[in-house]
């Protein structure tokens, strides 16, 4: 099989005239015989399938027009689809979309608190949503989140439903090319030009180009004189891209062309244009109703924005990528998600607000080993009144089929935290207490008891025991991170570098997001890079998976995802660079990686790991004393990061290696220095100069806000624009790491910190 080239469309026979295959094939028996019964078989289907949308409507029992058959358990046509169409058998294709149902979830929601909501009768000339769409804030809106959808919007500013019609119909392989002209001729009608002023009719709504297949039909009918009939015929072979077919029409084509005035030169042109066109033409009827789709979730963005993500959020349930992006653009809005609770969530995500800002409550569907029967169960005990203990919980449970996997994932996921008992008593225990009251439930049922459970009630039924939680420490944040991401993918209680921000402060790492955008690509597709190939990166994250392969030299490399605040990437550490560092590349270990970004067509971006170090938690980072006026930190000098076999050590005016108690493995600091004590107070409040509240450094600045929440530093910015201050309702948990950053972003003299 590697004899044949990697090549479309190459055959059996055209393989075998290259000397490889040709070789083989001449110097076995056994090759022979095989290619010989290979390409006997060549071209012949080797199973049927079914369309996954397509249904053939008759009026009579279809078996009297086509031969029927059963394929996996559905009855189906023996006919492939062409043959259906010719027999004039009439077929639909229904297709299924999922926004269908996010905008139903999303108008329920509305309607809980304006119960006249109707999102059918929403204005389509409403500002707010066209200001939306304009400004490329398209994340989570149906056919428009695309990074060169939305970089495309920005520059269109659309302002009606049919400028969003035509988007849709541009943003395409071959109509992809007239984008600029169209927005150019759209912003400026002096540059629409028309080949024939028989042309202007059609093209005017679309500023002289040929955007939709019903323009091509209506060119064919007025400029070549062909029926409705003839027209479509045409129509049907761009849309099946059936090339052939309309070759076969250039000649009446030119002629009816220039019997109506167009030389055959420019007839020729056009005929050539709308051929290329053709391969990829969109029906204006098929981007009409796309655009009102898509219309429709903008203006629920725009103007429901809480109910709106709740149901996206609940669309993508186990897609980890999707729930992280929208997550985080819902901090975008003043949004948070908060995690699931066995008092307040539903089976769904819920916003509490349907507006901007308030919160999203996690779905409980959407934690891993939950199933839907038992979480009914809670919802429909919760109708009795919230669950005021852990007992109580497993009490009225334990008749609606009550697993423990089910209880640890609650657990793990934070569900009883407003709760008294903290997770790690409840781990601890939850097993024991579960078998204790399935105990109780099969004495009850057999009538058993002895001279203790007697004295239980009056009715002599068994009582389970009152629990006894063990005296041990609450998990730390990196324990309890880890659990949430476990059962759901996510974090819930922090970060996980936030146990090393003072560290990663000091080392100033790019974001994974500046390599990667955060509101990534469709599934299936591959992510661009926002860095070009070979550019030098210093990263800082989590190692959240590694794969070890062997390489053909008997070599042993490392696969392994780093994962930050922004997002995660793939990381490639080549035999030399993992005999050195694999020590250090586990599994959940913080790490500093430095190296290179790798771009190749049709892969995601990598970094090409030169050099990479543990992180140091916060607890045993050295950093200075507080004092008033902190020196501003000089700049870390890239000091190679030394292999686990060499010592530690400490270089005066260079750096120094601190020791992990963790791991016997040299870690990064950077050198500090002394400084005279002065008691310093906490810091309440912090001011952010922007120059409006509307600019990208804002609504960046007000994302790492919302991020770093539920802190005690009141934030309040000052837009230089209106000359007024806008306090924000979110508290700061304001660190080292979280200021550097606001400074860097806005300039360290728009932060004012008191």
């Amino acid at each position: 099989a590697r004899a044949v080239p990697h090549e479309l469309g190459i055959t059996i026979a055209e393989a075998l005239r290259l000397p490889d295959l040709k070789a083989l094939y001449e110097g076995s028996e056994q090759v022979k015989k095989l290619v010989d019964t290979a390409a006997a078989l060549e071209g012949m289907p080797r199973n049927a399938s079914i369309h996954a949308a397509g249904i053939v409507i008759t009026d009579r029992p279809v078996s009297e027009f086509v031969p029927l058959a059963v394929c996996n358990g559905t009855v189906v046509t023996q006919y492939d689809m062409d043959t259906v169409a010719r027999l004039g058998v009439l077929k639909f294709d229904f297709l299924g979309l999922r926004y269908l149902t996010i905008m139903h979830d999303a108008e329920m929601q509305v309607r809980e608190k304006h119960p006249d909501f109707r999102l059918d009768r929403v204005p389509l000339d409403d500002a707010a949503t066209y200001e939306l769409i304009g400004k490329g804030m398209t994340s989570g809106v149906f056919q428009l989140e695309s990074g060169g959808m939305r970089q495309m919007l920005a520059g269109l500013k659309p302002a009606c439903i049919e400028d969003v019609e035509a988007a849709i119909a541009l943003y395409r392989p071959g109509p992809m090319e007239a984008i600029p002209t169209y927005i150019a001729c759209r912003q400026n009608p002096s540059l629409i030009s028309y080949p024939s002023p028989l042309l202007e009719p059609i093209l005017s709504e679309t500023y002289g180009v040929t955007v939709y297949q019903e323009q091509v039909m209506s060119i064919f009918r007025i400029l070549a004189g062909y029926t409705y009939g003839h027209a479509d015929i045409v129509r049907r072979a761009m849309s099946k891209k059936k090339a052939a077919v309309l070759e076969a029409e250039r000649e009446s084509f030119i002629d009816g062309a220039t019997r109506r005035g167009m030389t055959e030169a420019e007839a020729t042109a056009l005929f050539d244009d709308m051929g290329s066109f053709a391969n990829y033409a969109f029906n204006k009827s098929h981007a009409a109703a796309y655009a009102l789709i898509s219309y429709r979730t903008a203006y629920l963005k725009a103007h429901h924005t809480g109910a709106y993500f709740a149901a996206l959020l609940t669309s993508v349930l186990g897609n980890q990528a999707k729930m992280a992006e929208y997550t985080a653009e819902c901090a975008r809005y003043g949004i948070r998600v908060l995690p699931p609770d066995i008092n307040e969530s539903r089976m769904d995500f819920h916003a509490s607000s349907v507006g901007r800002g308030g919160s999203i409550r996690y779905g409980l569907l959407a934690l891993k080993n939950v199933g839907e029967a038992f979480l009914r169960g809670i919802l429909d005990e919760r109708e009795r009144g919230p669950f005021t203990s852990f007992e109580d919980f497993l009490d009225r449970l334990s008749g609606h089929d009550m697993g423990k996997r089910q209880v640890e994932a609650l657990i793990k996921a934070g569900a009883f935290d407003s709760l008294p008992q903290h997770r790690a008593q409840l781990l601890a225990v939850y097993e024991d207490m579960i078998e204790t009251r399935a105990a109780k439930s099969r004495a009850n049922l057999a009538g058993q008891m002895d001279m203790f459970s007697m004295m239980d009630g009056e009715d002599g039924s068994v009582s389970a025991p009152k629990a006894l939680y063990p005296d041990v420490p609450p998990y730390s944040l990196r324990e309890r991170l880890m659990l949430e991401r476990e059962v759901s993918g996510m974090f819930f209680s922090g970060q996980l570098l936030d146990d090393y921000c003072l560290c990663v402060n000091a080392l100033d790492p790019r974001l994974i997001s500046e390599i990667i955008p955060p509101d990534g690509m469709e599934d299936g597709e591959h992510v661009a890079s926002l860095l070009p190939d070979r550019t030098k990166v210093k990263l800082a994250g989590i190692v959240t998976s590694v794969t070890v392969k062997m390489t053909k030299k008997e070599e042993r490399m490392a696969f392994f995802t780093l994962e930050d605040a922004g997002g995660a990437i793939e990381c490639l550490a080549f035999p030399k660079a993992y005999e050195q560092f694999g020590g250090m590349i586990r599994q959940d270990n913080a790490l500093f990686v430095e190296g290179n970004v790798s771009v190749r067509d049709e892969e995601s971006p990598k970094i090409l790991v030169s050099t990479l170090g543990l992180l140091v938690d916060n607890d045993h980072f050295s950093q200075p004393k507080a004092q008033a006026a902190p020196p501003k930190p000089a700049p870390v000098k890239a000091e190679p990061i030394r292999a686990a076999s060499e010592p530690s050590r400490s270089v005066a005016g260079q750096g120094s290696y601190g020791y992990n108690p963790y791991d016997d493995i040299p870690t990064v600091q950077t050198p500090v220095k002394s400084a005279p004590t002065q008691p310093v107070s906490a810091p309440t409040k912090i001011y952010l100069r922007v120059p409006d509240l509307e600019c990208e450094v804002y609504l960046k600045a007000k994302n790492l806000v919302d991020i770093f929440c539920e802190g005690t530093v009141s934030v309040t910015f000052f837009s230089e624009r209106e000359g007024k201050y806008a306090p924000y309702a979110v508290r700061l948990r304001l660190t080292p790491f979280v200021q550097t950053r606001l400074e860097a972003l806005l300039g360290k003299e728009n932060v004012v910190v008191k």
